[in-house]
C-alpha cells in the first residue's frame, strides 16, 4: 500500500496524503493486531513496510523510512498500555496520523538544525501579520489542524478495532463450520 498508492498520492501532491496514507496504514496494522496476538506485531509489520519502501524507490530516502517505522512504534505503545480495546485502537489511530504532521518539523530540526524553528517562527509571525491576526488565533488555527488529523486517526482506529473483530469472529464462525 506504501509503495503503490502512496508513490501515487505523493506524485499527485494531493494535500493531506500522508494522512490518508496514514489512516490507512493504521486500519492494516490494527486490523493484522488482532490477527497476531504478540507484542512488537505492529512494529514488525511497520518493519516490513519500512523497508519496503526505502528499496521502492530505487534510492534510499531515509524519511518516509523513519516515519513509517516510528508511526508502528507509536501504535505498538498505544496498544501496550491499553490493549487491543478500542480506546486503545482509537489512540494508536491517532497518534499515527496526528505524527505525520510532526515528523517533517522533527525531520528539518535535525537535518537544519534548531535554528529552522526560528525561521518557522518568524513565517508565521509574518503570515499572521498579513492576514491581522494574533498569535492566538494562528495557534488555534494549527489546534484544529492537528485535531482534524487526530479525528481522522481516531476514526481509523475505531474501524479497524471494528474490523479486526468481525474478521476473527468471521474466521473462528468459518473455522467451527468446517
Amino acid at each position: 500500500m506504501e509503495i503503490t498508492l502512496g508513490t501515487a498520492l505523493k506524485g499527485t501532491r494531493l494535500p493531506f496524503s500522508g494522512a490518508i496514507l496514514a489512516c490507512i496504514a493504521a486500519v492494516i496494522v490494527l486490523t493484522g493486531r488482532a490477527f497476531v496476538q504478540r507484542r512488537g506485531a505492529m512494529l514488525m509489520m511497520g518493519g516490513v513496510a519500512a523497508l519496503l519502501k526505502i528499496f521502492s524507490v530505487g534510492t534510499v530516502i531515509a524519511g518516509p523510512f523513519f516515519a513509517i517505522l516510528i508511526e508502528a512504534l507509536l501504535a505498538e505503545a498505544m496498544v501496550a498500555l491499553l490493549g487491543l480495546t478500542r480506546p486503545g485502537c482509537i489512540l494508536a489511530g491517532m497518534a499515527m496520523v496526528t505524527y505525520t504532521v510532526l515528523h517533517p518539523l522533527i525531520t528539518q530540526g535535525l537535518f537544519f538544525g534548531g535554528r529552522i524553528y526560528e525561521v518557522y517562527w518568524a513565517m508565521a509571525r509574518q503570515v499572521g501579520q498579513w492576514l491581522h491576526l494574533e498569535i492566538a488565533h494562528l495557534a488555534l488555527f494549527i489546534g484544529l489542524y492537528l485535531g482534524i488529523h487526530a479525528i481522522a486517526g481516531g476514526a481509523a482506529g475505531w474501524f479497524a478495532s471494528r474490523l479486526g473483530r468481525v474478521a476473527v469472529a468471521e474466521l473462528e464462525k468459518l473455522e467451527r463450520s468446517a
